[in-house]
């Protein structure tokens, strides 16, 4: 009886693995096509104008941001253990610098699937110089650290956590989202 729920554990183990590895490439480099730089900036535009609306000040967010990282459509998806990946730009000034690949593994409570989209919006010019510098992988609660946006009651995000290096926006098109966990999201620049 034992060897039979360790290998089911293994192979519980061995699939969510698969998921998460076909979850990340799914999320290819778009640099190589210019039909696909195109489908994921016009994603991130449409990312943008969500944010918008979610927020008197979402736009003034974005216009005194030293850089974001729009990830247009994370999917999450699995069953108890899961997985979540996605295409992110980076953007200086309104403009795609690079792309990026985010991608997590999850267990736990987790049952279906679903879509979200999700900001990193860097306010100081060092993290953003940090995380942009060579191709390593950041990790959300590892090497990099984020506050989490909450919205205030006069319907603009709270400045608070304007105040941090790093702030998070996790949305949908349901609006802002508070259960979503960025904690051990990876981030990788993707390159040619």
């Amino acid at each position: 009886m034992k060897s039979k729920k360790a290998f089911s554990s293994i192979a519980s183990t061995v699939a969510a693995g698969a998921f998460v590895a076909a979850l990340s490439g799914c999320a290819s480099a778009p640099q190589k096509d210019a039909g696909d730089r195109t489908l994921v900036e016009n994603e991130v535009d449409v990312a943008l104008t969500r944010f918008y609306g979610e927020a008197t000040n979402a736009r003034q967010i974005v216009q005194n941001a030293q850089g974001v990282l729009v990830c247009p459509a994370i999917t999450k998806a699995g069953f108890v253990f899961g997985g979540e990946g996605g295409t992110c730009a980076m953007q200086i000034n309104g403009v795609t610098k690079e792309y990026y690949r985010a991608a997590a593994f999850k267990a736990g409570l987790i049952a279906g699937a679903e879509k979200y989209s999700l900001l990193l919006v860097f306010n100081d010019r060092s993290a953003l110089a940090n995380f942009r510098e060579g191709t390593r992988n950041w990790q959300v609660g590892g090497n990099l650290s984020v506050s989490v946006a909450k919205k205030g009651a006069q319907g603009g995000f709270d400045t608070k956590t304007m105040g941090a290096s790093t702030t998070v926006f996790v949305y949908s098109q349901k609006g802002l989202m508070g259960d979503i966990s960025v904690d051990g999201s990876t981030f990788k620049k993707l390159v040619d």
